[in-house]
């Protein structure tokens, strides 16, 4: 039997002359301070909107209504999802995203209280837009400020950090508390039972070493307890788990080799059958319907506004040289299924077969009017055209050649997960300057990354970010050979 502790017994609470805060004390403070910004932010930009259009201050009991309103529509989804704690800033769960959605969902809200209440005709239009912006900014600053100034007091040892015991083998305690010592997330390991995968401890029988262990975690005020161990005997599991259950903490089972890959692994229930989550579609349905809504929305206003557009570079291809003014190339989307992309051609052939050479500097397959339509990234607005019949979407990974895809599949372990998402007009490689011409396997890897990290990061503010870019980044127009 080996039992191990460090030398970290404090809790909350003075620890000499240092105030230590702990996980309650953080709650009770980040939930404070964003009560206090959202209703100071509603009291002062309704005195100073007032002020400079009216000169006076106005009614101040209009303002502080609405900033309590605000403030409770604002905080109650994170309090109902226990958003509050130290781990949810430290480990990116409280973001700009979320912040951005919750924000708007605050100000939904309010607007359905006006209407429900015939209140809306005595609030200021100018100062709801100055206090939902100010919200907003001063909101997503905190976040990241609180992130910043928690791991600044967790180094200077003023937060009181969960205390957490280990169990399982020697090598794997040895690894986990290496990683929670790096990763600075406000974890402390303040004991550790080894066990070997059959119980075995030694000549000790496994109940009362598993009872020293209680007694032990008990007098450390231990928070959590991790079983590390990867047991093929579900007694035995059972057993120490059962062990355990008498003490007020939370007790996790640890990633395995293969769990630990997946880092939004979850349990999941379909009836009576419990079963462990690995992955998860990249989007879900709410964010499915929102992204389809949205390109369904810009694609089919800005193939109305551009349909002169498109008549007067068709008659340019047209009259330059003989063939079709739209060239449809066979393309992987959504799940590997293929779809004819739309696109103005700008070459004088037409490759779709087995063998495809790409686009390169000074190519002479590119006539004149598609050296400037590739320039200028206008052969692609066709492709609203797949947005709309739903093979594609405004932005997304960009959907390559058939032969392509089927090259790099063979070479990239991670390639053929870029299409889990529909392909995109643009995307965060190409603005990025991942566009055009792939000579190695490296650069396409690197293309891969980006494309993977719009996956993993999706949000409509992130799509209107890189359409932003598409338009007014220099490196969009990169390699547009």
């Amino acid at each position: 039997m080996t039992i191990k502790f460090d030398a970290y017994r404090d809790r909350a609470g003075l620890r000499g002359s240092k105030l230590v805060l702990g996980s309650v004390g953080f709650t009770a403070g980040a939930l404070a301070i964003d009560v206090l910004v959202i209703f100071g932010l509603a009291m002062l930009t309704g005195i100073a909107y007032h002020w400079s259009m009216y000169g006076s201050v106005g009614a101040l009991d209009n303002f502080a209504m609405v900033g309590g309103i605000a403030a409770l529509c604002y905080t109650l989804p994170f309090l109902f999802r226990d958003e509050y704690r130290i781990n949810d800033y430290l480990e990116g769960r409280r973001s700009v995203g979320r912040t951005f959605l919750v924000w708007n969902y605050a100000f939904l809200c309010m607007a359905a209280i006006g209407f429900l209440t015939k209140t809306t005709g005595i609030f200021s239009r100018g100062w709801l837009t100055a206090f939902y912006l100010a919200g907003l900014c001063a909101l997503t600053g905190l976040v990241a400020i609180t992130s910043v100034v928690l791991r600044s007091m967790i180094d200077a040892g003023r937060i009181a950090c969960r205390r957490v015991m280990l169990v399982g083998a020697d090598d794997e305690i040895s690894r986990m508390s290496s990683v929670i010592a790096e990763e600075r997330a406000g974890v402390r390991v303040v004991a550790a039972q080894v066990l070997t995968a059959t119980g075995e401890t030694g000549s000790a029988p496994l109940k009362p070493v598993l009872d020293a262990a209680v007694a032990r975690a008990r007098a450390l005020q231990v928070d959590d307890i991790i079983l590390l161990s990867e047991w093929s005997r579900d007694s035995l599991i059972h057993d120490i788990v059962a062990a355990f259950t008498v003490l007020p903490v939370t007790i996790h089972l640890g990633a395995s080799s293969l769990l630990g890959r997946f880092s939004d692994a979850r349990v999941s229930r379909f009836g009576a059958v419990t079963a462990l989550s690995l992955t998860a579609p990249p989007l879900g349905p709410i964010q499915t319907i929102t992204k389809r809504a949205f390109d369904i929305a810009i694609a089919g206003t800005a193939l109305l506004l551009l349909a002169p557009l498109f008549a007067i570079i068709a008659a340019l291809i047209k009259f330059e040289s003989p063939g079709p003014a739209f060239f449809l190339q066979r393309r992987r989307g959504y799940n590997l299924e293929e779809f004819r992309i739309w696109k103005f051609r700008t070459m004088s052939t037409q490759e779709d077969g087995d063998q495809i050479v790409q686009a390169q500097a000074n190519d002479i397959r590119v006539t004149r009017v598609g050296r400037h339509l590739r320039r200028l990234n206008l052969d692609e607005l066709p492709q609203l055209i797949n947005v709309l019949r739903g093979e594609m979407s405004l932005v997304g990974p960009r959907p390559h050649a058939v032969a392509h895809d089927k090259m790099f599949e063979q070479r990239i372990l991670s390639y053929p997960r870029r299409l889990n998402v529909r392909p995109g007009i643009t995307g965060w490689a190409q603005v990025n300057g991942f566009r055009g011409r792939t000579q190695t396997d490296d650069a396409m890897r690197e293309r891969v990354e980006y494309d993977l990290y719009y996956i993993d990061n999706w949000s409509i503010v992130f799509d209107l970010y890189i359409m932003m870019l598409t338009v007014l980044s220099p490196k969009a127009f990169r390699n547009a050979h």
